[in-house]
């Protein structure tokens, strides 16, 4: 097994591919309401819409962010409905889109809540092939308002301890915002650091990239099933030189590499920062492509 990388400042078009797979209706499991409004915040390197749902102990809280102008997101759950994570991967649904399996990164909160976390989530996703192989070209999403104001559920079962239903109203409202939040950023992001001048320049890693991902991070699971992988990760690299998120931009398989290839990013880059024109450190973006390949 073997895993590479390479490095590039090119902006890549967003894709994900997941595996299809159909709803089990055996058990509804816990169905929450919301308890609070949508919230929406807006980052130097990121974008929000958060939601409360439930009350006293399955109190649940939904993140969805967005740091570009692609239609993929991160997605944060925090309660105790998501305790006790067990497996590869989780089935996902919003709406009556396709039900997908990817991967997740299982963590405590600062205060003892179970958190789950997965990168790169597609909210429509594309229709399977399974045909496609590591060389296949990207596939375009696009954001549909339409199909974004039609869903009003969020349902996850597998690799948790009982089915979750949030009851999510629209999302034509919080991921409009997200959209429309997510160009802002981009735009800003993107011109930081551009070389305009001797004085501007991009991120730069301190160390060997080849160090950030390791043979090791190659999930058994997906030894054992032969699977490769590559994608494509956006890091905003901050004033400080350390990555303050990751979002997956291209893959090519289901997404279950997303996950540990984003929490190692996070983890063990570090850059010299950006320059503006002025010679100052800010934000940007900071582009490099991930393939897990048997060998």
């Amino acid at each position: 097994m073997h895993s590479s990388h390479k490095l590039g400042q090119l902006w890549l078009a967003a894709i994900a591919f997941c595996i299809s797979v159909p709803a089990n209706a055996e058990n509804d499991g816990l169905t929450l309401e919301p308890s609070a409004d949508w919230r929406f915040r807006e980052y130097d390197d990121r974008c929000r819409a958060s939601r409360v749902f439930g009350e006293g102990e399955n109190r649940t809280t939904l993140w969805i962010e967005q740091g570009g102008e692609e239609p993929n997101y991160n997605v944060t759950l925090i309660g105790r409905p998501l305790r006790h994570p067990y497996g590869g991967g989780v089935h996902i649904q919003f709406g009556e889109q396709p039900e997908t399996i990817r991967s997740y990164i299982a963590l405590e909160s600062s205060r003892g809540r179970p958190v789950l976390m997965m990168y790169g989530v597609t909210v429509t996703p594309p229709e399977p092939d399974q045909q496609r192989g590591e060389d296949a070209p990207p596939i375009e999403l696009d954001f549909d308002r339409d199909v974004a104001a039609s869903i009003t559920t969020l349902r996850m079962r597998t690799s948790i301890v009982e089915p979750l239903n949030l009851e999510l109203g629209s999302l034509d409202e919080p991921l409009t915002f997200l959209d429309q939040c997510g160009l802002k950023i981009s735009a800003l992001l993107s011109e930081a650091g551009r070389a305009l001048t001797g004085e501007a320049t991009p991120p730069i890693p301190i160390e060997s990239a080849r160090d950030w991902i390791r043979d090791g991070d190659y999930p058994n699971y997906l030894v054992a099933a032969q699977m490769q992988g590559r994608l494509t990760i956006r890091l905003t690299v901050n004033s400080a030189g350390r990555p303050s998120s990751c979002f997956v931009t291209q893959s090519n398989k289901p997404q279950l590499f997303d996950d540990v290839v984003c929490l190692n990013l996070m983890k063990r880059a570090e850059f010299e920062p950006a320059r503006n024109a002025n010679g100052e450190p800010v934000a940007s973006y900071y582009f490099t492509s991930v393939t897990f390949r048997m060998r």
